[in-house]
């Protein structure tokens, strides 16, 4: 079968887009196909198919072929992609996970997605970590997210991390093993680090279950971690973002009776090359 795609990314988070309706999401396919050495190399698979009910529908796929989760790395991506192919004009409407979000195109480097969408806010739990106990809060918004602040997280692993400063610390080590985590099993959870420069400024690094690395960028981490901030020190949006990829990912969202509601992200989407390649 030959298959044609287009390579996308948003934020540095990159993904191949499909638009074949003969396409079968079958996880060793998914994994030969972002295979960054064999394949044409991503973090993920974005299958965008017709739909009833809206403009177009996307279907997420990790680089491990699990998926079926929310991306809005990958949303913002979609939506560029289907106004590019005709698909929709730049304010859009698209089904996501069964449910339907809306977009705008600002600009290819301000495509605002908005996510009408309750998310869960998990009581904070106690684990224990490499002989300590950590004290940790969550974040559902369609993934589960792990939010870490590098201040607490320093301070109490100095040794172990022996000094490194927030750009250089080994996430994937400590991202690994906190998605594995006893736990959190059997489905894991996405890690997020952040790093307050400002009240509305933060830089965050993202270990993502399912790539099974840290990304240059993570939508919804940044989503789940500007709700944390919020919730942890009342600190209201708009609450920006310096990703990995030295992109600027930007939250806003409503408090509406003590809930969050009308949550939206602004970030950049690029669209790298078209190809073909036979499966």
């Amino acid at each position: 079968m030959k298959l044609n795609f287009t390579k996308m990314n948003g934020a540095g988070n990159d993904f191949i887009v499909i638009y074949n309706q003969n396409f079968y999401p079958d996880p060793i396919v998914i994994q030969k196909l972002c295979d960054r050495h064999f394949g044409i190399g991503a973090d993920g698979i974005l299958w965008i198919q017709k739909s009833k009910i809206s403009d177009f529908g996307v279907r997420y796929f990790n680089s491990d072929g699990s998926g079926d989760s929310l991306c809005v790395n990958g949303a913002r991506c979609s939506v560029l992609f289907g106004y590019l192919n005709n698909l929709c004009n730049k304010k859009c409407r698209f089904e996501f996970i069964g449910k339907v979000f809306e977009a705008e195109i600002i600009n290819p480097d301000e495509i605002k997605i908005k996510l009408d969408y309750t998310p869960k806010i998990e009581p904070s739990k106690e684990i224990k970590f490499l002989g300590k106990k950590l004290n940790l809060s969550f974040v559902d918004i369609g993934s589960r997210h792990l939010i870490i602040e590098w201040f607490d997280f320093e301070n109490m692993f100095k040794k172990e991390i022996n000094e490194s400063n927030f750009e250089e610390f080994d996430i994937n080590y400590y991202g690994r093993a906190l998605r594995n985590h006893p736990d959190f099993m059997p489905n894991g959870v996405n890690v997020n680090f952040i790093k307050k420069i400002d009240d509305n400024f933060y830089k965050i690094r993202t270990y993502e279950r399912g790539v099974e690395s840290e990304t240059l960028a993570c939508g919804s981490g940044c989503i789940s971690s500007a709700i944390q901030i919020y919730l942890k020190w009342n600190i209201l949006p708009p609450i920006k973002f310096l990703t990995k990829s030295q992109k600027i990912l930007e939250v806003n969202f409503d408090v509406v009776s003590n809930f969050v509601r009308n949550i939206s992200l602004i970030g950049p989407a690029a669209k790298n090359f078209e190809g073909m390649i036979e499966i």
